[in-house]
């Protein structure tokens, strides 16, 4: 599985409510399509969204988020380092 990120921005601050229910419906399509959510990072004046998610390729990630009805303005694959990581690694 590989590590994809998916990028949202927002015109107006994105509510809990809002936020809850298109993770609601993309939740259904991430598993339609074989695609596991992991985490996302919201900002603080909540215009912008980082997800991560697995899944075999990104377009399964882009497919969910289509199938969901939900925009998105970017998705791509990635590679995850932390500090727990050996510097070599990089």
């Amino acid at each position: 599985m590989a590590t994809l990120v998916l990028e949202q921005t927002f015109e107006v601050p994105i509510s809990d409510d809002d936020l809850n229910a298109a993770a609601r419906l993309v939740d259904k399509c991430l598993e339609a399509h074989g695609a596991r959510w992991m985490r996302s990072y919201v900002s603080l004046d909540r215009k912008r969204i980082i997800c991560e998610f697995e899944a075999a390729d990104a377009d399964q990630v882009r497919d969910s988020y289509r199938s969901a009805g939900v925009a998105f303005d970017a998705c791509w694959t990635a590679t995850s380092y932390s500090r727990d990581q050996p510097t070599e690694s990089y």
